[in-house]
């Protein structure tokens, strides 16, 4: 599997989501539908999904530390705080080409619905919050998708968060069919 260059990926996600307006229009609706399947998943949150290497907890966790990460690094952004240089590792993936978590994205042992819901709904107040225009001159690097400005990071979140909950829903529809749960 051939990813994308960071700049097609950043292209892609600026013609995804062209405005500001469009963005939190978009990523209010992900958060949403994110919740939802979330609650969705309950009869199965502790089931390694088929095809997948985490269950349902895992996968809303991971997509909640994104987003928390995301949201500490957008205020960062909009800031007047200065920029300190950091670490610009790039993002490990398999031997196939799917991406890897990066360290400390990785989600732990299940943890309840209602705890990752708390963590959701806080970090899902701090994103809305926050409007972004395009700024160049103030990035943080990505490990898949280098430099990004606050705005790139909204849309990059936007689409990660979009991402893992069609996962979800994908898993939930198998193993709601009778699939085996994942080896």
């Amino acid at each position: 599997m051939t990813q994308p260059s960071p700049q097609e990926q950043v292209a892609a996600l600026r013609t995804a989501f062209p405005t500001s307006e469009v963005l939190a229009q978009r990523l209010e609706q992900e958060l949403d539908a994110f919740e939802q399947t979330l609650r969705a998943a309950l009869p199965h949150w502790d089931t390694r999904m088929p095809d997948r290497t985490w269950s349902p907890a895992q996968e809303a966790e991971h997509t909640i530390l994104v987003n928390e990460g995301t949201g500490r690094i957008v205020r960062l952004l909009l800031s007047e705080k200065p920029l300190r240089p950091t670490p610009q590792e790039p993002g490990r993936t398999t031997e196939d080409g799917r991406r890897l978590a990066p360290a400390g994205l990785e989600p732990g042992p299940e943890q309840p619905l209602e705890a990752l819901l708390a963590r959701h709904a806080a970090t899902r107040a701090l994103l809305e919050q926050v409007r972004a225009e395009a700024n160049p001159g103030r990035t943080f690097f990505h490990p898949f998708m280098g430099m990004l400005d606050a705005q790139d990071w909204l849309r990059m979140t936007t689409w990660h968060t979009g991402s893992h909950r069609r996962s979800l829903q994908r898993g939930l529809e198998r193993l709601n069919a009778g699939e085996p749960a994942g080896a």
